[in-house]
């Protein structure tokens, strides 16, 4: 039976943040690995996933390992361990010294990072104009509601009125026909 990660479930196993966990799915993804997702497009992580994640964390501790090259170490590790190459010893990481690949890669890192915290900034001013618009919504509805409300009572105060002056008439009317006393002889 496949285990299925949640990102949550993955943070929590290698004792990462989840931004640095994004980071290597990134740079893993980045140089051609599959890291599967949902339906929805979230990353899910499987046992060879964090096995993987968690050699790449071995390897940045060491010292002069960059990410790029912890990366390149460990899935060229996987590449030899899937192929079914065996090491008789350890054989130390050696590093291809080639300037312009890794700086290809770094300037592709710092655009993409400078693209989702240009995007965590749209975010962030969206939010802030959505709970504006709220408020001022909440605001125009209490305004609307305020109006409804003098409007009935204008309703209602011009219907006692108009009762009122149904009432004097009746009354005026009602004297008007009404004998007077010095009319009494007619």
């Amino acid at each position: 039976m496949t285990i299925i990660y949640t990102p949550s479930d993955v943070q929590e196993l290698l004792g990462i943040d989840a931004i640095t966990l994004r980071k290597y799915a990134t740079h893993l993804e980045g140089h051609g690995y599959l890291v599967q997702r949902n339906s929805r497009g979230h990353r899910t992580y499987f046992d060879k996933d964090v096995l993987t994640l968690r050699k790449i964390i071995e390897f940045t501790k060491q010292e002069g390992m960059t990410m790029d090259r912890s990366v390149e170490a460990v899935l060229a590790l996987a590449y030899e361990e899937n192929n079914s190459v065996t090491f008789k010893e350890e054989v130390p990481i050696q590093t291809i010294n080639d300037g312009d690949a890794e700086q290809n890669t770094n300037t592709n890192t710092n655009e993409l990072l400078n693209r989702i915290e240009h995007l965590e900034e749209i975010n962030v001013e969206l939010i802030k104009l959505l709970k504006e618009k709220a408020v001022r919504e909440a605001k125009q509805e209490e305004k609307i509601n305020q109006i409804w409300k003098y409007v009935d009572r204008m309703e209602h105060q011009e219907k006692e009125r108009g009762l009122m002056i149904d009432e004097e008439t009746r009354k005026q009317i009602a004297a008007a026909e009404q004998k007077k006393w010095w009319q009494w002889w007619k």
